[in-house]
């Protein structure tokens, strides 16, 4: 059995004096050994810290886009009432249509609101992307490609088109209007 130095009975006052130094040097390899784990430790806690700054930023436009989308659906099953109310403006008279008139000019408040926005179609050049065009009509009096009339209004909530306009679009044959 072998002895350490470090476990005996110091026997001579000797023995008292200042504790060796360690035999491992400074520049030793257990020291870089030491130094490169907390340099790979400190880099994965680096990589973690930006993927959790990533995953924070998605999760924010993630919650931000359900918030701005969260009433679609019940603005897309209102569209068809809004279409009622202005058929019965169509057929109602001056004092029989006031009070249908407040009425509608309220929900398209509340809807405004809430992001609705009705899409902007007679008289505006034909864009596939927000009209529908269910008729062409010749008429010398406007340019081709021109919406002459809207059948039903089209909506978009934000940026998103709800409902395309339904329109009738002037076709004079390939003549133009200068």
């Amino acid at each position: 059995m072998v002895h350490e130095p470090s476990k005996l009975k110091p026997d001579a006052p000797e023995a008292e004096e200042a504790p060796e130094t360690p035999a491992v040097a400074p520049g030793s390899s257990e020291l870089e050994a030491e130094r490169k784990r907390n340099e790979e430790l400190l880099s994965r806690l680096k990589y973690l810290q930006a993927d959790f700054e990533n995953y924070r930023k998605r999760v924010s436009r993630e919650t931000e886009a359900v918030v701005k989308f969260a009433n679609e659906a019940l603005l897309a099953r209102l569209l068809p009432v809004l279409d009622d109310f202005d058929a019965a403006l169509a057929h109602l008279d001056g004092e029989e249509s006031k009070g249908v008139r407040m009425v509608c000019d309220n929900m398209l408040q509340a809807l405004r609101a809430a992001g609705l926005e009705e899409i902007p179609a007679e008289g505006q050049k034909f864009d596939p992307y927000v009209h529908d065009c269910i008729q062409q009509l010749p008429d010398p009096d406007l340019e081709n490609g021109l919406v002459k009339e809207v059948v039903r209004k089209g909506y978009r909530l934000q940026d998103h088109i709800l409902r395309p306009a339904q329109v009738t679009v002037v076709n004079n044959g390939g003549e133009t209007h200068e």
